[in-house]
C-alpha cells in the first residue's frame, strides 16, 4: 500500500491545482509527495515537469501537501 502513496498523493495535487483554476498559487505548479529519497518528503515542480525542487528535508513524514491562501504571496 505504502508504494501507491505517491501516486496518490500526485493525483491529489493535480485535482487541488485544477480546482483552484489555475489562479495564485497554484498557476503552473504541482505540490506532490515522494519517497524517492528514503522518507515521505513534499517537492513542488512546474506543470510541464521542469524546475523540480524539494521542499522538505526532515525525519517527519511530509505528506498530502496543500496550496494556502493565508499570508499573501
Amino acid at each position: 500500500m505504502k508504494a501507491s502513496r505517491p501516486l496518490l498523493a500526485l493525483l491529489a495535487a493535480l485535482a487541488l491545482a485544477t480546482a483552484c483554476g489555475g489562479g495564485e498559487p497554484t498557476a503552473g505548479k504541482i505540490a506532490f509527495m515522494s519517497i524517492r529519497d528514503g522518507s515521505e518528503a513534499i517537492y513542488v515542480v512546474n506543470a510541464e515537469g521542469s524546475g523540480q525542487t524539494r521542499l522538505t528535508n526532515n525525519p517527519a513524514e511530509d505528506i498530502y501537501p496543500v496550496w494556502s491562501t493565508v499570508g499573501g504571496r
